[in-house]
């Protein structure tokens, strides 16, 4: 009879497994063959317009984005402290429950080294300046929004501002509420072209579908929008971008 009960077990959770199969694909973004989905920029006659695909599934890397010569660097995030600590740059384990963060356990690294040359940088969803500032538009499509940044001169524009719980480094303890966050700059307008609700695991991913538009260090602007971030087999994380620049 207990023979009988354990064999009716192991049938059931093996039934539960075959019926969850392709449940978390692309939960923790594991490498996986994504066909011929490769960084880089493609772009129009024009010069102005172009897309960049991306492959940020990647939480241990910042993309960083030069979109006056439109290269990309990839530089890891920083894991250990070598050196001196610059009194901030740290990595944060948050036990979170809705908006509320509730700190668990704090690891010093070094000052994230980032790249010589660029204008935008982006990890996984997230994303940050090079002493600029965004601004979300009611605009859904780049050709809808005016031909130039000039509607939005009197705009208010968001800088980055230093975050603790922003940039997620390790997602193994999600299902339990748990998460390692890096501490970095990030344009909470810009990063909000997608978000994750973890009220329920696994997250729930929306996609804002605006264009936003970015205003440079050196005044210039580019409009900006997030046309996809998963690939055709719903990974997430590989982004496909819509850029005007100069705009």
């Amino acid at each position: 009879m207990i023979k009988r009960i354990y064999i009716y077990i192991a049938i059931l959770f093996a039934s539960m497994l075959q019926s969850c199969d392709g449940a978390f694909d692309g939960l923790y973004d594991e490498a996986v063959n994504d066909g011929e989905q490769q960084l880089g920029f493609s772009g129009r006659e024009d010069g102005t317009r172009f897309q960049i695909t991306l492959d940020a599934r990647s939480y241990d890397h910042w993309y960083y984005i030069n979109l006056h010569d439109r290269t990309i660097e990839t530089l890891p995030i920083a894991t250990t402290l070598t050196g001196k600590w610059d009194g901030r740059s740290q990595w944060t384990y948050y036990n979170v429950h809705g908006s509320t963060y509730t700190e668990q356990q704090v690891k010093k690294v070094d000052t994230q080294r980032d790249a010589d040359n660029w204008d935008i940088a982006i990890h996984h969803f997230d994303v940050k300046t090079n002493g600029g500032a965004a601004l979300e538009t009611p605009y859904t499509s780049i050709d809808e929004a005016p031909a130039t940044s000039d509607a939005f001169r009197d705009a208010l524009f968001t800088e980055d501002e230093w975050c603790t719980h922003q940039c997620i480094v390790d997602f193994t303890g999600m299902m339990s509420y748990n998460i390692w966050y890096t501490s970095s700059m990030v344009n909470t307008v810009l990063s909000r072209w997608v978000t994750m609700d973890f009220s329920t695991p696994p997250p729930v991913y929306s996609a804002s579908q605006r264009v936003y538009v970015l205003r440079m260090k050196d005044g210039t602007h580019a409009a900006l929008r997030l046309v996809s971030y998963m690939s055709d087999r719903g990974t997430k994380g590989y982004l496909t971008i819509d850029v005007k620049y100069p705009y």
